[in-house]
């Protein structure tokens, strides 16, 4: 039986009622949706493309010179002293290319924000290097910084970094430095 308003007169009659309507809403709503508002964003699957691959062959090794690997030690030197311990920062912002740059202001860098892992000072003891590279204008090396001797006289936490070193208008600049293994 139905009441005035064309509404069942039973309570039950009218809750389903409001459910089916409720479903049908909402089944509206999404029918809407997929119509009107599908997925604009791109496509994460790697495009076809009919050209022969690109291959980056290894630069020719060149010899480094008695001078620039000086100059270069020097530059790694300071900067490891500077940047890797975050200490006198102003000192080893000249010393790092416009790459090593990118993405880094110099208020950021002078508040200890630049892409070089740190290394605790209080720790740091000294460090030293190995030329692992040498193509033209371009020196790669190991740095192994070494830790302070603890009260029981062994080291710990040696960190080993791969940097590499670029030839920028006669000055050596640090391109790149990461951590690499930690002894």
């Amino acid at each position: 039986m139905r009441g005035l308003l064309g509404l069942p007169q039973s309570h039950r009659a009218r809750v389903r009622l409001l459910r089916r309507a409720v479903i049908a809403a909402v089944a509206i709503m999404i029918a809407i949706l997929l119509a009107f508002f599908r997925n604009t964003g791109k496509s994460l699957e790697t495009p076809e493309i009919n050209k022969p691959p690109v291959v980056i062959r290894e630069p020719k090794h060149v010899p480094a010179t008695p001078a620039a690997r000086r100059a270069a030690e020097r530059t790694l030197s300071a900067f490891v002293k500077s940047a890797f311990l975050r200490r006198n920062l102003a000192s080893s912002w000249p010393l790092a290319t416009k790459h090593m740059k990118e993405g880094t202001s110099y208020s950021d860098w002078m508040h200890g924000n630049l892409p070089v892992f740190p290394y605790p000072a209080n720790g740091f003891d000294h460090a030293g290097w190995t030329l692992k590279y040498s193509y033209k204008g371009v020196l790669g090396y190991d740095v192994l910084v070494i830790p302070k001797r603890n009260k029981a006289g062994n080291a710990a936490g040696q960190q080993v970094y791969t940097c590499e070193l670029h030839d920028v208008t006669g000055k050596w600049l640090i391109d790149f430095c990461y951590p690499r293994k930690t002894l």
